[in-house]
């Protein structure tokens, strides 16, 4: 009895146990500043603004929040990320069951002639022929001794970890697209009314110019300029049409909807600068990004396939019992006389196997290596992503900036010009060129305050559009 107490407290003792390396977080030294230039992008204690969860309200437009609603709602890709987490939660269930006992109950009859040999031996009849009824339960487990299930599951776990972050990337990315895209294709209608404008006024100018040239007050030179001038003011019509038809497709898809469909499209004046914009700590930044997590959870998946791999070279073992009954007639089974039962226990050692579990430890210690550079790879890449932005910030606010101030002027010589005309102080034409000038620099402000707006929404994005742990549905592990 004594033996037995001790051989189950070492088994006990041994399952407490896992081999293989326990998983150590990586570690990433962050830089002291996002970008080269100690000005920009800089965030100290007090300055640092978290993202918020639903980062689009900073917009102030009420179309922009029900599109990424819908979208978020609908959307196919989120939809099918949201299958995906379900699957691998489902296979961490799975592999859980392993640390049970496995029960089945099992019943068979069977038709049997023995012959007269062995017929008396047997069933004590004269008749060879006779049935035979089996009724029973087995139980088979195999304890868990090296803690191989136990990194399979934690590798799974972490796996599920990674889908639930990739559902919040995806979350992310999606809100991140309406948002640009009903920008852009706000500015691009916005674009279009002055395009058609300017096509006109360059019409009207071109016929000016016509006239001018019958009447010999101008040269063939002359002419040419304003039809060159012309048809680059139509050229811009199809282009801005085309582009602006594809923004409004692209929306309806990202929505879960048809492209024929139609949707509430905010107006480009009623879209706000967000104010302040998101800043953030180098040093805490890598917890923001659901990319970065991805990474981490491969790696801890990784680390675990080790401890998997080093536990199927040692010892296997199992126990097994059955309990049941057998006899030739049905109803003699509940007759304890005729009760079976048996217990077995065993040990298997793996011996030779043509080197195959020592090629997948090392494969596991490969993969673990790999997952270790793609971690490094994706933090890299998200500072990046953080400069990049901070850098397109820096130069398309200066940009757009000087292109209001510039659509401000002209729209300010323009409507002096416009009431010169009409006082008979300058010439048609002047007006004219005034106005086209004035068209041309609209445009151009729309589209840099198109490019500033989607750089604030890439800010956010990049800063993990206000994406935490806490919000995923995530193993503790």
């Amino acid at each position: 009895m004594m033996r037995i107490s001790i051989i189950l407290a070492s088994l006990i003792a041994l399952n407490a146990c896992s081999v293989g390396p326990d998983f150590q977080r990586p570690q990433t030294i962050a830089p002291t500043s996002f970008t080269r230039d100690a000005q920009l992008g800089v965030a100290n204690s007090n300055t640092v603004s978290e993202v918020d969860l639903q980062w689009w309200k900073a917009y102030h437009s009420e179309q922009i929040n029900q599109l990424v609603e819908l979208a978020l709602k609908n959307n196919p890709n989120i939809e099918t990320a949201s299958a995906n987490l379900r699957v691998a939660q489902a296979n961490v269930r799975a592999q859980q069951g392993l640390f049970f006992p496995a029960v089945s109950a099992g019943y068979n009859v069977s038709r049997q002639n023995v012959g007269p040999i062995l017929q008396p031996s047997i069933n004590n009849q004269v008749d060879p022929l006779y049935n035979l009824h089996t009724a029973g339960l087995t139980v088979g487990f195999a304890p868990d001794i090296w803690g191989g299930n136990r990194r399979q599951v934690e590798s799974l776990k972490a796996l599920g970890n990674a889908q639930s972050y990739q559902l919040a990337a995806l979350q992310t990315t999606v809100a991140n697209n309406v948002v640009a895209t009903a920008i852009q294709e706000a500015s691009l209608r916005e674009q279009l009314k002055a395009v058609r404008e300017l096509a006109q006024a360059s019409k009207e100018q071109l016929e000016h110019a016509r006239r001018l040239r019958a009447a010999g007050y101008s040269s063939s030179v002359d002419l040419a300029v304003q039809e060159s001038l012309y048809a680059q003011a139509v050229s811009q019509v199809p282009t801005i049409e085309k582009a602006r038809e594809q923004s409004l497709n692209l929306l309806a898809v990202l929505c879960g909807k048809m492209p024929n469909e139609s949707l509430l499209l905010p107006k480009i004046e009623d879209i706000q600068i967000p104010s302040p914009l998101p800043t953030a700590l180098p040093s805490k930044f890598v917890e923001q990004r659901p990319d970065v997590k991805i990474a981490e959870e491969y790696v801890r998946a990784a680390n675990a396939q080790i401890g998997v791999a080093v536990s199927n070279l040692l010892p296997q073992f199992s126990i097994s019992g059955n309990i049941g009954s057998v006899a030739t007639m049905f109803s003699d089974l509940s007759n304890s006389a005729n009760s079976v039962w048996g217990v077995m226990g065993g040990v298997t050692q793996p011996l030779f196997q043509g080197g195959s579990l020592f090629a997948r430890k090392t494969a596991a210690e490969a993969g673990l290596d790999a997952a270790m550079g793609q971690y490094k790879s994706t933090v890299l890449s998200a500072f990046q992503n953080v400069a990049d932005t901070l850098y397109a910030l820096e130069a398309d606010g200066k940009y757009y900036k000087t292109a209001l101030d510039n659509e401000k002027s002209n729209q300010h010589i323009f409507e002096q010009s416009d009431r010169q005309l009409k006082a008979g102080y300058i010439s048609e034409s002047a007006a004219l060129l005034n106005k086209q000038t004035y068209l041309q620099a609209r445009i151009n402000s729309l589209q840099a305050y198109a490019t500033y707006l989607g750089d604030t929404t890439a800010l956010y994005q990049s800063l993990g559009g206000g994406w935490t742990p806490e919000t995923s549905t995530i193993y503790k592990q």
